[in-house]
């Protein structure tokens, strides 16, 4: 099938009846897949507006040659022109980390791959229940001239979407999938809080990520929240990885809580058995985040442990320009600030001013390490009006932006480091109450310090392993 080229920004395959396993192969041939090289677009997407029935057979089917299309041709993939069920489906399919990006129409797919110009600063609404998502998608329409107008829950979306006449495009059904980094986990504060759903038996240890786990523990995440408010029950291999869990984390001064446990269909002995290792039980969030204990770690403060591995290496500092570009770029565009460069050392971090906020990553797979952004409260407010949709001088929302803004660099990043061949994952973002925690942090680890200014306002980015 020869694909329709979009605005010279697309090309689109357009499919009919059914996508299973055996049809989804004659969709793209090896000469199909030749002759799109030859088109110079920025995205490869097939249309499911004249598919009738379409499976995960037929999706992974067609996913092999579209990933060796993005790994050849440097482009997009996903799919468009789909309905809410067959939006929902890609998610069921691939538990939830759908690994291409999905555009409710062509249109919106025209609109993020440049195809159309903005005029007269023109809005675009833009709604998506993950906080990453709607980010990432307000940056690239704010980089295409449009004015993006973030809404930040579906009540607020469908109000909104009342004056549809004043929005050029309104985005919702839509996933960047090429930055998406999903596990089923979120942070409040300096506390990561882990979902679990179900009967907890053995299998707990295989879906539990915890190379992700330790390294949240490395770069300082003190506090772990484990919501079991839909869990029936759990098993004597369910306790005894939760108390090897606690064990391990006590290097760390680490606590660990379950939350939302139903006590009654849970056998006493391992409750004990849980409390003697140190995990606390709370009824829900709110007794969990007002205990005396859990709030006086919500600061965080604690350091990374420093190990003969955290050393800085020629390989990490190699990539200090993927991650710097990445940001100084971001940063440049949702500001339109005059950045300046003001030198750069190898050394541990010293705070170049006091009225800051800073936020940190880290990452691990091909080579492991942690980007901070250290930025003035004004800067702040600047760049993360965009994420934000509005002005705020509400220090707990800025920092949850600075945090998503964390998260959207080293998201650009990891695409970057994985076009070149090399592949790492990205724990959540950590926030920090001060520059004196960040340093008290990192401690004596040495890292690459890079400060800069964006016209008067003071910006420091740190790599350290």
């Amino acid at each position: 099938m020869r694909p329709v080229v979009k605005k010279q920004r697309i090309a689109l395959f357009t499919p009919q009846g059914f996508l299973d396993g055996i049809s989804a192969m004659q969709v793209i041939t090896i000469q199909d897949m030749q002759t799109t090289k030859s088109l110079n677009v920025s995205m490869v997407l097939v249309s499911l507006k004249k598919v009738i029935f379409f499976n995960k057979n037929g999706v992974t089917s067609l996913l092999d040659i579209m990933q060796k299309m993005h790994k050849e041709m440097n482009v997009t993939i996903g799919f468009c022109d789909y309905n809410y069920e067959q939006y929902k489906a890609f998610f069921k399919f691939f538990d939830q980390q759908v690994p291409f990006s999905l555009f409710k129409t062509v249109d919106i797919a025209l609109l993020f791959a440049g195809g159309e110009e903005a005029k007269d600063n023109e809005n675009v609404l833009v709604y998506h229940e993950d906080s990453t998502q709607r980010s990432m998608q307000a940056i690239e329409i704010f980089d295409r001239g449009y004015n993006p107008v973030v809404v930040q829950n579906e009540e607020e979306y469908y109000k909104r979407l009342e004056d549809k006449d004043k929005f050029k495009h309104v985005v919702h059904m839509t996933y960047l999938g090429w930055m998406s980094n999903k596990i089923a986990a979120r942070t409040k504060g300096n506390c990561v809080i882990y979902y679990l759903k179900g009967f907890l038996d053995g299998s707990i240890s295989e879906q539990f990520d915890i190379v992700y786990h330790q390294n949240c523990l490395k770069v300082g995440f003190q506090l772990f929240m484990f919501d079991a408010t839909r869990v029936s029950s759990l098993n004597i291999h369910a306790t005894n990885f939760f108390s090897k869990l606690s064990t391990a984390g006590a290097e760390y001064g680490a606590l660990i809580a379950i939350v939302g446990l139903d006590m009654e269909k849970t056998p006493k002995r391992f409750v004990q058995e849980l409390e003697d290792a140190g995990i606390m039980f709370f009824e829900n969030e709110t007794e969990f985040f007002t205990d005396k204990t859990v709030l006086s770690m919500t600061g965080g403060g604690g350091g990374i442990v420093k190990k003969d591995k955290n050393k800085l290496t020629k390989a990490l500092v190699s990539k200090l320009p993927i991650f710097v570009d990445a940001t100084i770029g971001t940063l440049q565009m949702m500001t339109n600030l005059t950045v300046v460069k003001e030198g750069m050392n190898i050394q541990t971090y010293e705070p170049k001013l006091k009225d800051a906020m800073a936020s940190s990553i880290a990452f691990y797979g091909d080579i492991d390490g942690m980007i901070t952004l250290i930025m003035s409260n004004e800067l702040v407010k600047n760049a993360c009006k965009l994420l934000i949709g509005e002005e705020s001088d509400d220090k707990e929302v800025l920092e949850d932006a600075l945090g998503e803004l964390v998260n959207i660099v080293a998201g650009k990043s990891k695409s970057i480091l994985q076009e070149k061949g090399v592949n790492v994952t990205i724990t959540l973002p950590r926030r920090y109450a001060s520059t004196e925690e960040l340093k008290n942090t990192l401690g004596n680890i040495q890292g690459v310090q890079v400060n800069f200014s964006f016209d008067h306002y003071p910006f420091t980015f740190f790599l350290n392993p």
